[in-house]
């Protein structure tokens, strides 16, 4: 059976101050020791030439990299592993019928006690950034605690609304869609590939992983044994 390494990534241009450009490439390199076949990564196929093209200027010491997570970890994972191609992944879904905002402001208005759990949550999923080194936020975003607690938001997403007026569950089927697409391209790729290493944002990873540990078809690798066979490393 093909081996996934599945890992979430923050969003750099949103914590700039997690740009550690040493401790990242460390990072890397223990994530290429799962000796992957391929690389992918949560961008659209619209992409990919260009992507691809700044990979080769990268692995020729062209290109500098910029506050992408994505780019900055699959650029130097691939460089690590021997690899000369990344693969997209990403469907584009428009995310904006209605947006998270609208159904925001649907809960504000006649759900509030809904607003108040859903802001509990989201406070304890905050709580989970208590490190400000790159390596403590990949473990946190990337464990089955913080994973949970996004499946337990996106429940009580699901409930704002009225049965005429079922915001929360379109908003979620733009989610579902994005996912089940990201779900079924890798499985697509798992055919051809061994082992490969798929990088994803923090807000995708809780329900493609969970879709594609029930396919039976992919072993899930979990990306904390080389986090801490990185931190090992470095002692």
């Amino acid at each position: 059976m093909s081996r996934l390494l599945l890992i979430a990534v923050p969003n750099f241009s949103v914590h700039p101050d997690l740009v550690q450009e040493e401790k990242i490439s460390s990072i890397a390199e223990s994530f290429a020791s799962f000796e992957p076949t391929a690389i992918a990564i949560e961008k659209n196929y619209y992409v990919e030439e260009e992507v691809n093209k700044n990979l080769d200027s990268y692995l020729r010491e062209e290109f500098i990299l910029t506050y992408d997570a994505l780019e900055q970890f699959s650029f130097r994972t691939a460089e690590q592993a021997g690899l000369a191609v990344l693969y997209m992944v990403d469907e584009i879904v428009n995310m904006s019928d209605p947006s998270l905002d609208q159904v925001f402001t649907w809960v504000e208005e006649y759900q509030p006690s809904l607003l108040k759990e859903i802001i509990s949550i989201k406070q304890k999923a905050d709580a989970f950034r208590t490190y400000d080194d790159i390596q403590g936020v990949l473990e946190q975003i990337n464990s089955d605690t913080y994973i949970t607690l996004i499946q337990h938001l996106h429940a009580s997403i699901n409930i704002a609304g009225d049965r005429y007026h079922q915001v929360g569950t379109a908003w979620l089927k733009q989610y579902f869609e994005k996912n089940l697409a990201i779900a079924a391209n890798l499985e697509r790729m798992i055919r051809h590939e061994e082992r490969i290493i798929a990088f994803v944002s923090e807000e995708t990873l809780p329900l493609l992983k969970n879709l594609l540990k029930n396919s039976n078809r992919i072993t899930l690798e979990h990306p904390d044994s080389y986090l801490t066979r990185h931190n090992s490393s470095n002692e």
